[in-house]
C-alpha cells in the first residue's frame, strides 16, 4: 500500500467520524436550545429525529450519483456544502428554522457513507480494504459518544451555535484535504432508472433471507441514540454525570476492531448472537441500577454490543445478498438511520425506564432471530 494511499485512509476514518458526529451532536444541546426557544426539551429533539430521516433519504441518493460523477468529485463536493449547510444550522432563530436547517444538514452530510465504501473498493485490495473498513465502521460508532462529547463541552463553554460555527469549519478544512490527499478513481458511468432501482431495494427488503437481518438493523441505532437520548432528560441537571458517562462508553467501541477475529474464529452467528447477549444484559441491569457507576460501566457493555452487531450484520448481508449485495448494502444504512429517526422519537415522548424496557423486548426478539430464523438458514 503506498503512503498516499494510507494517508487517504486516515483521511476516511477522520471524515468519518466527523459527519457522523452531527447524528448525534444536537443531544447535549436540547437544555440550550429549549431555554433560548421557549420550547420543550422534546421539541428540540424533532431536530435530531428529521436529521436522522432526510440522512437516511440522501445514503439513497449520493451512491448512485457517486458512479456517475466519481467517488472523490463527490465526497469533496459533500463536504463543501455540508460546510455551509451546517454553518446555517448555526444561524437558527426559532424551532422551524432548526428543522429546516438540521433537516438540510442531515440530507447533504449522507454524501459521505455510501460513497466511502464503494470507494475503498476502487483504491486498495483486499487485505487492506478490510482493515480501512473496520477502521471507518470504528469511527462511526466512535462518533456516537464523541459528538455528544464535542458539543456537550463547547456549550459549557461558549453557546450552542458555536457548535455548528465550528463543526462548519472542520468540514471546510476536510474539504481542501480531500482535494489534495484523496486519488481519483474511474467513474463507472453506470445508470439505473428509479424504477430499476425501487424494484431492486424492494427485492432485497422481501428477500426471506435478508429480512430478519433488517429487523434487527433497524434496532441497532434505534436502541443507541434511544438510551441516550432518554438518559440525557433524566439527567438533565447532572452535566458532569452525563459528561462522564458518554465519555466512559466510548471504550466499548474498541470491539468492533476484534469483529473479523471472532467471526473467523467463533463464526458470524455466534458473534451476532454475543452482540445481541451483551446489548439485553446490559439493558437488563439497567433497568435495575441507578449509580452513576453502574451506568458506566454498563455503558461500556452496551457500546461494545452495538460495535459488535453493526459489522457483524454487515458481514451477513454482503455473505447473503449475492447479485443484490449493493442494493442490499444500501437499504441496510437507510434501515439503520431510520432506526436511529424512531430513537430519537421514542425518547422524546416516553421515560427512560420504558424506553429501556423497549430496548429489552426488542433484544428478545432479536435473540430469537438469530437463534432460530438466522442460524436455521445458514
Amino acid at each position: 500500500m503506498t503512503n498516499k494511499n494510507q494517508l487517504a485512509g486516515i483521511l476516511l476514518v477522520v471524515i468519518g467520524i466527523m459527519v457522523t458526529c452531527n447524528i448525534y451532536s444536537l443531544i447535549p444541546l436540547y437544555p440550550a436550545i429549549s431555554t433560548e426557544f421557549n420550547i420543550l426539551k422534546q421539541d428540540v429533539a424533532l431536530g435530531s429525529t428529521l436529521f436522522t430521516l432526510f440522512y437516511a433519504c440522501g445514503l439513497l441518493v449520493f451512491g448512485p450519483l457517486s458512479d456517475i460523477f466519481g467517488r472523490k468529485q463527490m465526497i469533496t463536493f459533500g463536504l463543501a456544502i455540508s460546510a455551509v449547510t451546517t454553518y446555517f444550522v448555526s444561524l437558527a432563530f426559532n424551532p422551524i428554522s432548526l428543522y429546516f436547517f438540521r433537516s438540510l444538514q442531515g440530507f447533504t452530510l449522507a454524501s459521505f457513507a455510501p460513497v466511502a465504501f464503494s470507494y475503498t473498493f476502487d483504491i486498495y485490495t483486499d487485505k487492506s480494504r478490510t482493515l480501512w473498513i473496520a477502521l471507518i465502521n470504528a469511527g462511526f460508532l466512535a462518533a456516537g459518544i464523541i459528538g455528544q462529547l464535542f458539543s456537550a463541552w463547547i456549550v459549557l463553554t461558549w453557546n450552542w451555535s458555536t457548535t455548528y460555527i465550528l463543526f462548519s469549519t472542520i468540514y471546510f478544512v476536510l474539504f481542501l484535504s480531500a482535494l489534495i490527499i484523496l486519488p481519483k478513481t474511474k467513474q463507472s458511468l453506470q445508470h439505473e432508472t428509479l424504477k430499476k432501482r425501487l424494484h431492486g431495494l424492494i427485492k432485497a427488503l422481501i428477500n426471506p433471507v435478508l429480512f430478519p437481518l433488517y429487523f434487527i438493523v433497524i434496532t441497532v441505532l434505534f436502541s443507541f441514540v434511544a438510551f441516550y437520548e432518554a438518559f440525557s432528560y433524566q439527567s438533565a441537571e447532572a452535566d458532569n454525570q452525563l459528561f462522564w458517562i458518554r465519555t466512559i462508553g466510548i471504550s466499548g467501541v474498541v470491539l468492533s476492531i476484534f469483529t473479523g477475529k471472532l467471526i473467523a474464529r467463533f463464526t458470524a452467528i455466534m458473534t451476532l448472537k454475543l452482540g445481541i447477549t451483551l446489548i439485553w444484559w446490559s439493558i437488563f441491569f439497567l433497568l435495575f441500577l441507578d449509580s452513576v457507576y453502574s451506568i458506566g460501566f454498563l455503558s461500556i457493555i452496551f457500546v461494545g454490543g452495538v460495535s459488535l452487531l453493526i459489522p457483524t450484520i454487515i458481514h451477513f448481508i454482503g455473505e447473503k445478498s449475492g447479485h443484490l449485495r449493493g442494493k442490499a448494502i444500501a437499504l441496510y444504512s437507510f434501515i439503520l438511520l431510520i432506526g436511529a429517526s424512531l430513537g430519537s422519537a421514542i425518547a422524546s415522548i416516553f421515560s427512560y425506564k420504558v424506553v429501556l424496557t423497549v430496548i429489552l423486548v426488542c433484544y428478545i426478539i432479536n435473540y430469537v432471530l438469530s437463534r432460530f430464523v438466522i442460524q436455521k438458514r445458514k
